[in-house]
């Protein structure tokens, strides 16, 4: 049977987010295998941002220029080279390659997350409304690909990491292995020839204040959600877990997933009710800092599943609705670039964890997740008002 040509790109994508959050709950077997702190680990789990944001900011306007699959083809080659360096780095456990090693793995990872964001969004768009796909369809196909590979990458990493052998190389053996058999199915996937003869150049709708001041705003706070729910809050309760690397993988999955079946829902919301879905997903993400609280207080091992189904949640309205502005505002030629600093964005949110971890041993637990609250309170009044004057959703 002959796949559709938007499941092959969804499983593109799916591949490429797999490999790029099964790291996630390798975090405790790094600091054990590497001897680092729980800073450098967090700072080498965003670290990919690094080279996640400029394959965005190229990539996407590149993909107008030269076709979708020009991109998306290089981003599946980069996730399984970054695999591979990150599968390196055990052979250099012991000295100071290791955490280099493991860096530039993030980073090639990164880059190619970075480039099959924005190229592949858009070609699923593309091809959706070719084949006659229902009106917000490719928004939601989009996010739940790169949720479904970011949620079950965890979700499977961790109870190999930790009960079969080989906890810091196996995980990664499996991804390679993903890549290996999911590429020859997108390498051969039609595009539609929409190419653009625009120069590449910062998208002029990414400086309107109707896509600063209702999508900008708070587009950081999705990935800084997700990683907050499983980069910060379980070393917190690890004392009470007997199988930290599994939980852990365990939590980052129930994040992103939860982040995945929220999108059919969220994309359904109306347009043009007094309530927008950033406001759902801000109102969301206030609950979601009340609920860390109460893990940070009670250091409840059971509380923290329920806080990660409120974080994920508030994170898959935000990728869904986000990307749904972005391809309601954008001009066809922009369509990618935009998408890639809508992208970028959310990205900056991965640094959320390494942030808290330095901050949090001056001020607190608690401090840090009050003052979360309120400056979600803040952004929600002024994405409220903003809504009202230009009425984007």
């Amino acid at each position: 049977m002959t796949l559709p040509p938007w499941v092959r790109i969804a499983l593109g994508m799916f591949a490429v987010s797999y490999g790029a959050n099964l790291f996630a709950p390798l975090l405790p077997v790094m600091r054990e295998v590497h001897g680092l702190g729980q800073a450098p680990v967090n700072l080498i789990l965003a670290v990919y941002v690094l080279g996640l944001i400029p394959a965005l900011m190229v990539g996407g306007p590149l993909s107008d220029r030269r076709g979708r699959r020009a991109v998306v083809r290089p981003a599946l080659v980069f996730s399984a080279v970054g695999t591979a360096v990150t599968l390196s780095a055990h052979l250099a456990a012991t000295s100071a390659e290791g955490p280099v090693l493991l860096t530039a793995g993030r980073m090639l990872t990164g880059v190619a997350v970075g480039l099959v964001l924005a190229a592949g969004a858009s070609w699923l768009k593309e091809v959706t409304v070719e084949t006659g796909g229902p009106s917000g369809a490719a928004a939601r196909r989009a996010t739940a690909a790169t949720s479904a590979g970011f949620g079950i990458g965890p979700l499977v990493s961790g109870p190999v990491a930790e009960w079969l052998p080989g906890p810091d190389t196996t995980p990664l053996i499996l991804h390679l292995a993903m890549i290996v058999v999911l590429t020859p199915l997108v390498w051969v996937t039609p595009e539609a020839d929409r190419r653009s003869d625009a120069r590449l150049r910062f998208p002029p709708t990414a400086r309107s204040p109707r896509f600063l001041l209702t999508v900008a705003l708070w587009a950081p706070w999705a990935f800084g959600l997700a990683t907050t729910s499983f980069a910060v809050l379980p070393p917190l309760v690890a004392s009470g877990v007997s199988a930290p690397v599994a939980y852990t993988g365990l939590i980052a999955g129930v994040a992103m997933l939860t982040g995945t079946f929220v999108q059919p829902w969220a994309g359904r919301l109306p347009a043009t009710a007094p309530v927008t879905p950033p406001l759902y997903a801000l109102g969301t993400t206030v609950l979601g800092m009340g609920a860390a609280l109460i893990v940070v207080t009670t250091e409840a091992v059971w509380f923290l599943i329920p806080t990660a189904v409120v974080l994920g949640t508030a994170y898959g309205i935000m990728m869904v609705s986000g990307l749904r502005e972005v391809q309601r505002i954008a001009a066809p030629e922009e369509l990618g670039s935009l998408t890639a600093v809508f992208y970028a964005l959310t990205y900056l949110g991965f640094f959320m964890p390494f942030v808290i971890a330095l901050v949090a041993p001056l001020v607190g637990y608690v401090t840090v997740f009050v003052v979360g609250a309120v400056v979600c309170v803040a952004t929600t009044v002024v994405v409220a008002v903003a809504s009202r004057h230009s009425h984007p959703f």
